[in-house]
């Protein structure tokens, strides 16, 4: 299975320590070349250490046409990434903002978040631990509506 990367849950997973993760769960994660532009950009929180995980995962979309008529509703990272995600035949588009995600599901794209994969590494058995991720998550300077917080904690069976 492949899984195209947006910016956001990339951060997440490097605050929380879990980009192991998506190795785990995915045979290939892709990295659009923009994304790690974003990604990587010096004063950016954990761009140390998604520099080294990144390696030998970037790729760049050749469809330019496609990614500019993306970028007339997203930004350049998510546009790559949705163009990627095609040209490779992904199965995952791993994207948390809410309208990257309306528009990609639009475009039948199958999408899943930082939280879907936290949760999928949970029922595979790669966590034992949910809750203390999300409370990580929560106390950093990402933000997780409590409703969804609270969704998340039931389906992992540790409310």
């Amino acid at each position: 299975m492949i899984v195209v990367c947006d910016t956001s849950p990339i951060i997440a997973l490097a605050v929380l320590d879990q980009l192991h993760l998506l190795d785990m769960l995915f045979e290939k994660v892709l990295i659009p070349k923009q994304v790690y532009k974003e990604l990587t950009v010096s004063n950016k929180q954990e761009a140390r250490k998604i520099a080294v995980w990144a390696q030998g995962k970037v790729e760049e979309a050749k469809d330019k046409q496609l990614m500019q008529i993306f970028n007339m509703m997203l930004d350049p990272g998510e546009s790559e990434a949705i163009a990627l995600y095609w040209e490779k035949e992904g199965d995952y588009l791993l994207i948390d903002e809410k309208k990257g995600r309306k528009i990609a599901l639009h475009n039948d794209i199958k999408i899943i978040g930082t939280l879907g994969i936290l949760l999928l590494s949970k029922q595979k058995g790669f966590l034992l631990s949910l809750k203390s991720l999300l409370d990580k998550l929560q106390q950093s300077n990402i933000r997780v509506s409590y409703e969804l917080y609270k969704k998340i904690v039931v389906l992992a069976g540790e409310s």
